[in-house]
């Protein structure tokens, strides 16, 4: 299998969603969350993304609010 590309920060990673074994499933987002992270990024986020983003959305009074403002911070 070939490695993942983040759709976030642009690295590889390997992404378990096709075996069964993705470790996304571990860390505990709510599925709203999880939508909003699927319509607003193309394909799955790398562990580092994920997790820091999971961490960093309590500081926001919306999850869109929040992906909006880390794409203002790509740019």
């Amino acid at each position: 299998m070939s490695p993942a590309v983040c759709p976030r920060c642009s690295e590889p990673f390997e992404c378990g969603v096709q075996t069964g074994a993705c470790w996304c499933k571990d860390v505990d987002l709510s599925d709203k969350t999880r939508k909003a992270f699927a319509a607003f990024y193309d394909g799955c986020l790398c562990p580092e993304c994920l997790t820091m983003l999971d961490k960093a959305r309590p500081e926001v009074p919306s999850v869109r609010e929040f992906l909006m403002s880390q794409l203002r911070r790509r740019k």
